[in-house]
């Protein structure tokens, strides 16, 4: 981009930290009006006044999605967020970021209804299954009274 005269920084990893912040420090101060980031961006940056975000390709967790298009609309400002939704590499992540959506009371493109919707059930070697729990139908153990010291 800067190559065809655009003002434009960039944040990657192969940068130095002491070239990430100046880039950074240059798109909010608006120095450069446009930043390119890859996922070293994607949380943990607080710049205000970000109106679009471009996410050229999906992220590879939804949580990452919510993160990077979090620049936009804070403080209750508006922005928008485009991203490039890919058939070939992103469908197992389009019913949750249909979830995603609906939940955000934002229009689902008609194309996303065509893909598998279904949500799998995240799950970790070690600490089993995440998600929606309902807790009124666990099973509970009895209250048992300890008794510390003489009382």
């Amino acid at each position: 981009m800067a190559q065809q005269g655009w003002k434009v920084t960039s944040v990657h990893g192969d940068k130095s930290q002491a070239h990430r912040q100046k880039a950074v420090d240059d798109f909010k101060a608006g120095k450069v009006p446009i930043l390119i980031a890859t996922d070293v961006a994607a949380r943990g940056l607080d710049i205000p006044g970000v109106d679009l975000v471009i996410n050229f390709s999906f992220p590879l967790t939804i949580e990452d999605y919510v993160h990077r298009i979090g620049r936009t609309g804070r403080a209750g400002r508006k922005g928008v967020a485009y991203t490039f939704f890919q058939a070939k590499f992103d469908t197992l992540r389009a019913g949750e970021l249909v979830k995603v959506l609906k939940d955000a009371g934002q229009p689902v493109p008609e194309k996303m209804k065509s893909f598998n919707l279904n949500i799998k059930k995240k799950e970790h070697k070690l600490y089993g299954s995440f998600g929606q729990k309902d807790y009124n139908n666990l099973p509970m153990k009895a209250p048992t009274k300890i008794v510390f010291g003489d009382d």
